[in-house]
């Protein structure tokens, strides 16, 4: 996270928008990592979906605070089992928006 000097205290510098990156690496073989970047405090969803639509996992469930996050997938299930090899897509969920990209598992 970027700060700036602000009369000798260190101030964050906050998102101006929601974002949500591609993931790293893509295609992945086992994990990957998933960014975002939320411009205020507020409860968010990231989920994993196959190429059906059905749900694979839920990564984050909670409230979290303005700023920058990351979340590592571990290419797992909700029963904790691998996935197959395909295409998965992640969807970011908050109040206001909705924001989905697409990734590659390879075996």
């Amino acid at each position: 996270m970027q700060v700036k000097i602000k009369s000798g205290e260190e101030v964050p510098i906050l998102p101006e928008k929601l974002t949500l990156s591609k993931n790293y690496p893509n295609p992945f073989n086992p994990t990957t990592n998933i960014s975002f970047a939320l411009p205020n405090d507020e409860h968010v969803k990231l989920e994993v979906y196959n190429i059906k639509g059905q749900k694979v996992k839920i990564l984050v469930n909670e409230n979290l605070k303005a700023g920058e996050h990351n979340v590592v997938w571990n290419g797992k299930n909700t029963n904790n089992r691998k996935v197959a090899s395909g295409v998965y897509f992640y969807r970011l969920t908050t109040s206001k928006k909705h924001l989905t990209h697409k990734m590659i598992m390879m075996k």
